[in-house]
């Protein structure tokens, strides 16, 4: 793997490694590569997205020596023009070594898909998939009680509108509370009370806003820190 340095930014080109694509599926209950070992702490994480071929560009945002954002690059031909792109990007906001904050792109600049640790355990608490033919956000699964394990997981409408809402109340992985949305607006709750699958009651709550689970994201390679007005618990 060769490498060039200039204006403090690193270039990392990397050869091939055997994937065969990004990996947007990863349980918010296995460690981050970086948890592996000291060798994976300051690399581009190939668990997270494809680096096959890339070239990766390197930031060091706190100036420690330590690369804090990995930007992957990958070229392509479009009518015999070489065009680069951006196809990942990867963060570690509290520059622990560990990856806090991920983002895929593909050829067009749309999001593909987003993953964030906002409690910095090594744990996803947020993982959000995008419909790239409308270039909103699909569904987002997340952890809002930061045990490892996703227990809400929200769906949108072709219009990147909340459509439903199914939370898992009792840690078994099945939903068991339903919230029905229009137009972004609450309408009713399905409660299943017994956790048998089947929906027991209804509750109509017509007007009601959505609450905010977590922080939204926003770019942290320019600030360092998570947007939103929600916060994880401490620790």
């Amino acid at each position: 793997m060769g490498k060039l340095s200039r204006f403090g930014v690193s270039v990392f080109v990397v050869g091939v490694v055997g994937l065969t694509g990004c990996k947007d599926k990863k349980s918010a209950e296995t460690p981050k590569s970086d948890d592996k070992g000291d060798a994976a702490i300051g690399k581009v994480d190939p668990t997270l997205c494809d680096t096959n071929g890339k070239n990766v560009v390197t930031f060091d945002l706190n100036h420690d020596n330590k690369p804090d954002v990995w930007r992957l690059y990958k070229v392509s031909e479009e009518g015999g023009t070489r065009v680069e792109f951006m196809t990942c990007k990867q963060v570690d906001i509290d520059h622990d070594g560990r990856k806090d904050w991920v983002v895929a792109y593909n050829q067009k600049g749309d999001s593909l898909y987003e993953k964030a640790d906002f409690d910095f355990d090594g744990k996803w608490d947020m993982s959000k998939v995008f419909d790239t033919k409308t270039h909103t956000v699909a569904e987002i699964e997340r952890d809002t009680d930061f045990d490892g394990k996703f227990d809400v997981k929200e769906i949108y409408d072709t219009a990147g509108v909340l459509s439903s809402v199914r939370r898992d109340r009792n840690n078994d992985q099945q939903p068991d509370l339903w919230e029905q949305y229009k137009d972004g607006i609450l309408l009713a709750i399905l409660y299943d009370d017994d956790f048998d699958g089947k929906v027991d009651r209804r509750e109509e709550i017509p007007g009601a806003r959505p609450k905010v689970e977590m922080p939204t994201t926003q770019d942290p390679s320019a600030s360092g820190t998570f947007g939103g007005s929600a916060t994880p618990p401490k620790k």
